[in-house]
């Protein structure tokens, strides 16, 4: 099946890469195939991706990875980026229920892979199983591939607040069983999906940092794919979920350009996308971080993992939210509904477990101990309002504890992130490993530093010489700023930009330092890691004026 994405990515490409951010042209390759067997190559296109330092190479072996060929030789071992999937759904949302419970899930229905390969950087790639794929082949036969025939074209949402790619989040949201005629209605619930989002802290106090683009995927056909249930259904055309007996639309099926199903391994609730044909589609902004996928149907429904789905029901949303927690923040679910087999953590021997949760008692030991309520017991009885140690979290009834008694979306929908959670989110804003930029978002714009801090500064001493540069506010939130010269700050010196004068030809050289931080306090200072300070350093080399050369008698 062939996709097309309607409107105009050209525009939206030159309004991202402007203001002297680079773009470097990358290899988009996405592959294929049946579970337990090798994936081939279904896409291809060569896009302009923002510029960044290189990934991190992979040292487990058993990821899924590939090593670039650039003349025959191999560069180092790079992971590729696939797709999970989480089945998670509040239990009774129709009557207010918004407790959430996990599904386990057998083994995935679509063996696929995305690979970003920088040009520059590979003429071939190298699988994990030993494969070998020359890239200029694959892009002369990008024309008879399963998933060719594409039209990147995207529609940058929220332009006054957007910012770009290099220095931010980039959300990506597509849709699918919407018609060529239903643009309006997936504007409108794109539309909806935002607003549900960045109406909830902390996504809402950092909403500047993040750009939020849609990408309108044609349908043949509006709504998704409802198996009717049957009891021991063994195929794709039925459902063995007694839920789904309920479903007004059951029997409904529907040619969607992205396969939006109802049923996905037997569980009515979760509503899946092709994989491989969702990260085709998403070629249209190559630059994505995170994609979101909203499905024009009524029935509640959705997944997470990798990139989440929703369908237009009005919790579903809120299932997003959630989600996003998991698979950008790393927050681990807070609820102690069983889950089979889901691998053990420690933070008192190893691994540790994600920012939320924790079996560590001791009091001072407690990785969110600045944020604990003065004076609360630890552990802490149910019910105790405050941050403490409240038992039971990851799936387990003892021995694991989370924040907050019950006030947190990582436990229940239709709440707040509680403080931990939030903190969270702002150090992985920072700290980065969540695509482009791979350090994390830097508060200082990189490309606006006035003159550039990439080399030394010539300055004539008496002059005036105005140094500064664009510096990145929390939408609701707020940061410090301060000059330093050598090392020492400068009294009053609080501005974006500060102008050095010297007198004198001594020092010959100075340096002069902009220091800025984030001092909204959702990440408190002892648990950042250094992350909330962000500095841009010049080096000013100082030659003497015309008037002391002549005065000294110079000429």
């Amino acid at each position: 099946m062939n996709l097309r994405i309607a409107g105009t990515a050209a525009a939206v490409l030159a309004t991202l890469f402007s203001g002297g951010v680079s773009a470097e042209p990358t290899h988009y390759i996405v592959f294929a195939g049946e579970p337990g067997q090798p994936a081939q190559p279904v896409f291809y296109a060569r896009v302009e991706r923002a510029a960044d330092a290189a990934p991190e190479p992979s040292d487990d072996a058993t990821d899924p990875s590939y090593r670039p060929l650039r003349a025959g030789v191999a560069g180092a071992k790079r992971q590729v980026e696939r797709p999970l999937l989480r089945a998670e759904f509040a239990r009774d949302p129709e009557h207010g229920d918004l407790h959430l419970d996990m599904r386990p899930l057998p083994a995935p229905a679509e063996n696929s892979f995305l690979l970003r390969v920088p040009v520059a950087a590979a003429d071939a790639i190298e699988l994990n199983d030993g494969r070998v794929f020359d890239l200029e082949a694959l892009a002369r036969d990008a024309a008879r591939l399963p998933l060719a025939g594409i039209e990147a074209q995207v529609a940058l949402q929220r332009a006054p607040d957007s910012g770009p790619p290099a220095n931010r989040v980039d959300i990506l949201v597509l849709g699918d069983g919407y018609t060529a005629a239903q643009t309006a209605t997936f504007a409108t619930h794109a539309q909806n999906l935002y607003d549900a989002m960045f109406n909830v802290s902390p996504y809402e106090d950092y909403a500047n940092l993040v750009n939020w683009t849609t990408g309108f995927v044609t349908s043949n056909q509006s709504g998704a794919d409802h198996p009717p249930y049957q009891a021991g259904c063994g195929t794709l055309a039925c459902c063995a979920d007694s839920s789904a007996s309920s479903d007004p639309f059951a029997g409904q099926f529907s040619d969607t350009a992205l396969d939006a199903r109802f049923c996905t391994s037997n569980i009515h609730r979760l509503l899946t996308t092709s994989s491989s044909k969702t990260m085709a589609a998403a070629a249209a902004y190559a630059n994505w971080d995170h994609i979101l996928v909203t499905v024009n149907d009524t029935v509640y429904g959705g997944a997470g993992g990798s990139y989440a789905v929703t369908s237009a029901n009005a919790s579903g949303p809120l299932v997003v939210i959630h989600e996003y927690g998991h698979s950008f923040s790393k927050l681990a679910d807070e609820y102690t509904s069983a889950y089979p087999g889901f691998p053990a953590c420690s933070d008192i021997t190893s691994p540790p477990c994600e920012a939320n949760v924790t079996n560590q008692t001791t009091p001072a030991l407690i990785k969110w101990a600045p944020l604990l309520t003065p004076a609360i017991p630890i552990p802490t009885p149910p019910g105790t309002p405050g941050t403490g140690l409240f038992e039971g979290a990851r799936y387990l009834t003892t021995g694991m504890y989370r924040p907050t008694s019950s006030t947190c979306l990582m436990r229940s929908l239709g709440s707040t992130f509680c403080s931990v959670c939030a903190a969270a989110y702002v150090k992985r804003l920072y700290s980065g490993g969540f695509g482009v930029p791979s350090a994390g978002i830097d508060l200082i714009e990189p490309g606006t530093e006035s003159p550039p801090a990439t080399a030394p500064v010539a300055y004539t001493a008496g002059d005036n010489l105005t140094v500064g540069a664009t510096v990145l506010v929390p939408t609701l939130g707020s940061v410090s700023r301060q000059w330093l010269l050598d090392g020492i700050e400068i009294p009053g010196a609080t501005g974006s930009s500060h102008v050095f004068n010297q007198a004198s030809t001594t020092p010959a050289t100075r340096t002069l330092q902009l220091r800025v931080t984030d001092s909204t306090g959702t990440l408190p200072t002892a648990m950042a890691g250094g992350v909330l300070e962000h500095t841009r350093s010049w080096t000013i080399n100082v030659s003497p004026s015309i008037g002391l050369i002549f005065a000294n008698g110079f000429e």
